[in-house]
């Protein structure tokens, strides 16, 4: 099973850069009939990009219960560290999902009904109020992930479950995430996205998979 969660882990990280990178360019803000291009836009792509994030997240909670696993048989039982290792996970799967709910809504919306237009029903100040909802639920994802990570590596550490480097990149993403800022963040995200690849190849790789079950 912890191939399978390696796998998941992969599966996880390649969905989330392609469901964010599936709607392609902005449409130009200064055209004339700019709102309609930004409804059209939604609209072609937001449901797409909606289900392959949610499905990722799936992949990610697969994940989450091998990178578990493995520590908490490094530590032979279940100890505090391992506690929010499992707790800031399961709150990053949530916090996820309803950051794709918010951030997809309006334009899943526009996709499926066909009374919610541009000419009716639709207004710009209640999509742009879903878009800094889900800015503000990415945040705070991060932050859940990001006291799993440092937990993570509190056990590392201690343990020597996983190389020791990972341990370091885990607590800079919480350190990272921590401050709240978009930029920093988007820094943890891809710090992120490093060390779930790294874990998910250890924990595909026969040996490690045998040094977690001992």
């Amino acid at each position: 099973m912890r191939r399978w969660a390696g796998i998941a882990g992969i599966v996880f990280v390649v969905l989330a850069f392609v469901s964010r990178a599936v709607p392609g360019n902005v449409p130009d803000t200064d055209k004339r009939d700019a709102i309609a291009r930004f409804a059209k836009f939604y609209a072609d792509n937001a449901v797409i990009g909606f289900v392959l994030g949610v499905v990722g997240l799936f992949a990610f909670a697969w994940f989450l219960g091998g990178l578990w696993s493995t520590l908490r048989n490094a530590e032979g039982a279940a100890t505090m560290p391992t506690i929010i290792v499992a707790v800031g996970g399961a709150a990053f799967v949530t916090l996820g999902m309803a950051y794709h709910a918010f951030s997809d809504v309006v334009g899943v919306t526009l996709h499926f009904s066909k009374g919610y237009t541009v000419d009716k029903g639709f207004d710009p100040g209640t999509a742009l109020l879903f878009t800094s909802v889900a800015q503000g639920i990415f945040l705070a994802s991060m932050l859940a992930v990001g006291a799993a990570t440092a937990a993570a590596g509190v056990i590392i550490l201690r343990t020597r479950a996983l190389p020791v480097w990972l341990a370091w990149v885990g607590i800079a993403i919480a350190v990272l995430c921590l401050a709240t800022i978009p930029p920093l963040t988007f820094l943890a995200a891809i710090l992120l996205a490093i060390w779930i690849l790294v874990i998910s190849v250890l924990l595909i790789q026969p040996e490690t998979r045998a040094a977690s079950a001992a």
